[in-house]
């Protein structure tokens, strides 16, 4: 039983001790990795083109085709990257619109910018991924394509999306950075919609410290991506690129990249087994607890269940609720609070509010092909910010034991009856 006294008010904690960092990948590496990363550094084949067939990027790459069912993959620097060279894959540029959610890394938006289109913001719903019904108020004749993005390892609600793709004759790029392994009615996130993107970057669930991957089932999505990023492709490999050159840029994966992506993603079974069992836990310790709602998955089965989050009836509330959550040694976080200007938030997106661009000309703002009056401002996706400002996150990791998802289960209803 927990003391009923809040922590904050003077009352005993109910976590008895810290809890682990929330890594997911990182935390995994250790000897196999080490000597993964070493061998490559050993053999001196650094580049992926040496060997094309024996490089551990083909190797990494299979691996993703594997998972996802995806007939083509490509390994690239990162997942900025991926998203760059994935929206050339489908053939965005200059004149386009993208839909993205208004709640997602700054990246999201940066790569449309980069590849010469325009981000249009639609608002978030109660599963803190993109509203379906936003996003078709949201388009307008220069919409090209949809970005769903899977926040915090929660799938989006695909069936309407990819509807609403349909029926406006939309492309579809799944922004996977957050949500590695994840599912949607049984299928692969990545391989819904007509390319996906994952990143390895240090905090996702599996890393290789950068780095990203690519999946598409469409040839000419891949080769164009693939000749996106890597300015000399049609030569390196020119069995891979039928499609006639185009400039490109540097954006390849390197051997040691390649090879601790190879160890981690035989890591990421395990991880996501742990987190998913942590989430089915804590979600049926609090189902009942009342004053709180906790955050809205459309396919339970398939969340990554690296985040816990619930709703409180106001912003001021929740950061009450977060408050004496940490104070009960909880490890939690509002999410919006106007405290920490957060990229994933919209608001604090500033070369997008303000129009920014490291171009003389102002492009692609300024480009006769675009909408020149479209503009943004602070509060234009005011659902977003109210669903935000009012929830309170919990990180998991496959590090946390049975006692620290007891604890937080604890620690939320004890402060779900304290807090008011």
């Amino acid at each position: 039983m927990c003391d009923e006294t809040l922590a904050i008010a003077g009352g005993s904690p109910v976590a008895t001790e810290s809890f682990p960092s929330p890594w997911l990948g990182p935390a995994e590496i250790g000897e196999e990795e080490v000597e993964a990363v070493a061998a490559v550094v050993r053999s001196k084949s650094l580049f992926r083109f040496l060997d094309h067939e024996n490089s551990k990027c083909t190797q990494l790459e299979n691996l993703f085709k594997g998972m996802t069912g995806c007939e083509h993959a490509l390994a690239v620097g990162g997942g900025t990257a991926a998203l760059i060279c994935g929206l050339v894959g489908i053939g965005i540029g200059d004149g386009d619109e993208v839909i993205v959610p208004a709640f997602t890394y700054i990246a999201s938006a940066s790569a449309v910018l980069i590849c010469g289109a325009v981000p249009v913001l639609a608002e978030i719903d109660e599963s803190f991924t993109i509203d379906p019904e936003d996003i078709e108020r949201k388009i307008t004749p220069r919409t090209k394509a949809i970005m769903p993005v899977h926040m915090r390892g929660i799938p989006c609600d695909m069936d309407r999306i990819l509807d609403v793709a349909r029926r406006h004759n939309l492309l579809v790029i799944e922004d996977c950075a957050q949500a590695c392994g994840g599912r949607y009615k049984g299928r692969a996130l990545g391989s819904l919609g007509d390319v996906g993107c994952f990143s390895l970057q240090q905090y996702k669930v599996i890393t290789a410290g950068e780095g990203g991957v690519i999946v598409t089932g469409r040839r000419e999505v891949f080769e164009r991506a693939a000749i996106r990023h890597d300015s000399a492709m049609c030569f390196w490999n020119p069995a891979d690129t039928t499609i006639g050159p185009f400039p490109g840029e540097n954006c390849r994966m390197n051997e040691m990249e390649g090879a601790l992506g190879c160890v981690q993603f035989g890591r990421m079974a395990g991880i996501l087994k742990r987190t998913r069992a942590l989430y089915r836990r804590i979600h049926e310790g609090i189902a009942d607890c009342p004053g709180i709602q906790p955050h809205r998955s459309p396919d339970p089965e398939g969340d990554c269940g690296i985040a816990v989050a619930v709703l409180l009836e106001s912003g001021d509330r929740a950061r009450r609720f977060a408050e004496a959550l940490n104070a009960e040694g909880i490890p939690a976080a509002s999410i919006y609070d106007r405290g920490i200007p957060d990229r994933h938030i919209y608001c604090y997106w500033e070369y997008v509010m303000e129009k920014r661009s490291s171009d003389a000309h102002g492009r692609p703002w300024t480009s006769p092909l675009h909408d020149v009056s479209r503009q943004y401002r602070p509060d234009m996706c005011p659902r977003t910010l109210d669903i935000l400002g009012r929830a309170v996150i919990i990180s998991l990791a496959q590090t946390f034991e049975d006692r620290h998802a007891e604890w937080i289960i604890c620690g939320i209803r004890k402060v779900a009856q304290g807090v008011r």
